[in-house]
């Protein structure tokens, strides 16, 4: 059968810059899914590593390939990919992740129930080896968001938004991006929300599925956690959404808490900072200027020693406590 004949009923989209030692891992995670109307969209981002020679060496028709001559960033690969999807539905995956056998099969069965809204499942946080990743835990226990029991659980925006972690990888209708007109855009974090507020903006809720299904590899020096200015682009985010919800107070109120909270760990990673890098001095004026900081500190230590010793225990790579 041509490609041109070819009409897959989900697209996978993945961005990918440097991504050689582990994109294989993920489109064998994608190709080996249970349901296998798909079609997997990578668009490689100017990488200058082995990245495209490795996808090039699939022969899958399902696999399509794109490259872009500079680095844009993950949103615009996103949305570049997006634009070109085939399937009814679309969702992520990163070119450091996986997906469990059975993720596209289970999503898409509550997706045909809620087309109108955002399907998600549980998160595993997972240890970075390079033959494979180590299950750590999940983003969240089985028993959150209510009803506890339900196999599928409504979350609007202004309960998602107090949560600790937002991270989820959507799984939505195609044609409710288009008209939502849903895009990452440039900013190289907080591209995720920024893609997820015309949705809700627009009426949609959150359907959380309580499955494990993506695998998210923990990788030293992402650029979610190293990025300097990240804190300004998630800032940013936020601020700019403020506009989609003027008539709604409820959701106003939780996007104005959550850069009340983005201040504060701001504050905090400027604390932390002057610690990595020996800045004694430094360290200790914020620390007296901002006396909530030494528990914040000592709370972040407790709550990552089990992840280190589970690192340590199967040979993970390492990421700083902060």
């Amino acid at each position: 059968m041509s490609s041109e004949a070819f009409h897959p009923e989900v697209t996978v989209v993945m961005p990918a810059f440097n991504a050689a030692r582990t994109i294989r891992q993920a489109i064998d995670s994608v190709l080996q899914q249970s349901h296998s109307s798909l079609e997997l969209l990578v668009v490689d981002d100017a990488s200058t590593d082995e990245t495209v020679a490795v996808v090039q060496g699939f022969s899958d028709r399902r696999i399509r390939l794109t490259t872009n001559a500079v680095n844009e960033g993950p949103g615009p690969c996103r949305d570049a990919a997006i634009s070109e999807a085939r399937g009814q539905w679309v969702t992520i995956l990163d070119a450091d992740d996986l997906y469990a056998p059975t993720r596209i099969e289970s999503l898409l069965r509550v997706a045909q129930q809620y087309p109108k809204d955002i399907v998600i499942d549980n998160v595993v946080d997972c240890h970075d080896i390079d033959s494979a990743v180590v299950p750590w835990r999940t983003v969240w226990d089985q028993r959150r968001f209510t009803p506890k029991a339900a196999a599928v659980r409504e979350v609007d925006l202004p309960r998602f938004l107090q949560e600790t972690r937002l991270l989820i990888k959507p799984f939505v209708s195609r044609e409710l991006i288009a008209r939502c007109g849903a895009k990452h855009g440039s900013s190289r974090n907080g591209e995720d929300l920024a893609f997820l507020y015309p949705l809700f903006a627009a009426g949609s809720v959150i359907r959380y599925v309580p499955i494990s299904t993506y695998l998210y590899r923990m990788t030293p020096g992402s650029l979610s956690t190293t990025n300097p200015d990240r804190h300004r682009m998630y800032r940013e985010v936020f601020e700019n959404a403020r506009a989609l919800f003027a008539a709604d107070p409820r959701a106003l109120a939780a996007i104005d808490a959550r850069l009340v909270q983005l201040n504060r760990v701001q504050t905090y990673q400027l604390f932390f900072s002057a610690l990595q890098q020996k800045q004694w001095e430094r360290a200790i004026e914020s620390a007296w200027s901002h006396p909530w900081i030494i528990g914040e500190f000592s709370k972040r230590v407790m709550q990552r020693l089990p992840l280190h010793l589970h690192r340590l225990l199967h040979g993970g790579q390492g990421r700083t406590i902060e």
